[in-house]
């Protein structure tokens, strides 16, 4: 039976992994077995969960700033139509990015913004589709009261009283644009007949022509697979009866708990990438787009999942993720590729190809850093020190409350089990 193009792609990733698998895990989990009592397993391993739950908590952004987002572009799209006299079903506005698929996070500096990604569709029969170029600049001339800043294919705007910014791309439907001026678009950006339902053309400045692009599509590849389970039965029951037992409190929208394994990893690799960034150990210029590593990760996640590969906990899964993640690029050609799962022929790593390997390589240092810096936190036993540790690493300041969270509520925090600590990790630039 062939096996699917993600599990192909983990295979390579797995033969091009610098440690033997799970080797980084292998002694916490020595003095268990997959019959051992389930709430023993989640003991072993609650010290480090709870710290890293606490950290997805710190990251997360909140639902009244979220709330303060929907209102401040649906604001927009009432402008918009207002200005260039678009009755209200001729435009959509609605989030795409991080917001739509629940993994978007603080930023690790005080009081910098967040950027929330907006699509606003429009009704290619309230605009000219041979001049993509003239519907831009008249969605930017609308802006105008907001000072609008250019940039290839949205509009960025700055709501100088709220925590984010927002950008604007204007698009239409794919499948309403004219014959041959859509032939023209998708000869070589085609989209996935999976998500073509969702797809759009949208403007593109450096060219000063439509692009196929499908924002809406992403969402739902990222979430489809979500639901894919990665957890072994009994440990995803056991995680869940937990989290019921605790009574702990949801926040709207935007809340992710340790179940939800595809999301955390991404959150907690974003909010790493941050850190390295913001302490200097990558150049913030040329650091993977998080686009790269939503693609990458859940390509892994979902390879992981058609190999039936499952795990015990979250957190071995995501020590195999940091280990496996730089082995996911592709080459075609000669050319670094991380294929937009959505869009035939659009490779999200393009700008890897251009400038002399300094993004690649920044790329791999930071897989470096985070998988040696997840092996340093699993190699430290006290619980006072495994917060420290994860509160430097994820760059939270002040100790995390060891005494809330899903672990703590249910009495699950304590003494790790007594193990023999793996190997001390290489020494990197890194944060470890």
């Amino acid at each position: 039976m062939p096996i699917s193009p993600y599990a192909s792609l983990v295979i390579d990733a797995e033969r091009r992994r610098k440690r033997v698998p799970s080797q980084s895990i292998a002694a916490l989990r020595e003095s268990l077995s997959i019959d051992d009592n389930v709430q023993r397993l989640l003991r072993t391993y609650a010290p480090w969960a709870q710290e890293l739950e606490a950290v997805n908590d710190h990251i997360t952004v909140r639902y009244n700033e979220i709330d303060e987002a929907i209102t401040a572009y649906e604001e927009v799209a009432q402008h918009l139509r207002k200005q260039l006299d678009w009755p209200e079903e001729a435009t959509h506005v609605f989030p795409q990015g991080s917001a739509s698929t629940r993994t978007l996070i603080r930023s690790p500096i005080a009081n910098e913004k967040f950027d929330i990604d907006a699509v606003c569709q429009v009704d290619i029969n309230h605009i000219d589709a041979y001049n993509p170029i003239d519907f831009f600049d008249k969605v930017g001339e609308a802006l105008r009261r907001y000072e609008p800043k250019r940039k290839n294919r949205c509009w960025n705007i700055n709501f100088a009283s709220n925590p984010f910014y927002l950008e604007l791309t204007p698009s239409v439907p794919l499948d309403t644009v004219p014959i041959n001026i859509r032939a023209s678009i998708t000869e070589t950006l085609r989209p996935v007949e999976n998500y073509r339902d969702t797809a759009l053309a949208v403007v593109d400045n450096d060219t000063q022509q439509w692009k196929t692009s499908n924002p809406a599509g992403i969402s739902r590849w990222v979430n489809d697979i979500a639901k894919r389970q990665l957890l072994s039965q009994q440990a995803f029951v056991a995680l869940t009866s937990l989290r019921e037992t605790a009574s702990v409190e949801s926040v709207p929208d935007q809340d992710v708990d340790i179940t939800d394994t595809l999301r955390i990893s991404i959150r907690l690799f974003k909010r790493h990438r941050d850190i390295c960034a913001r302490r200097g150990r990558i150049d913030k210029e040329v650091q993977p787009i998080s686009i790269i590593l939503v693609t990458l990760l859940t390509s892994c996640y979902a390879g992981l999942h058609d190999l039936g590969r499952p795990y015990q906990h979250p957190v071995e899964l995501l020590v195999d993720l940091s280990e496996l993640l730089p082995g996911m690029t592709e080459f075609r050609n000669g050319k670094h590729w991380v294929a937009n799962p959505t869009v035939e022929g659009e490779n999200f790593a393009e700008k890897w190809n251009q400038d002399d390997g300094v993004r690649s390589t920044a790329f791999k240092t930071w897989c470096d850093i985070l998988a040696a810096d997840l092996r340093t936190i699993l190699a430290t036993t006290d619980p006072k020190e495994i917060r420290e540790t994860v509160g430097d690493v994820f760059g939270i300041t002040g100790s995390t409350n060891p005494s809330t969270g899903l672990f703590a509520s249910a009495g699950l925090i304590g003494t790790p089990a007594t193990r023999r600590p793996p190997p001390p990790p290489p020494k990197t630039r890194g944060l470890a």
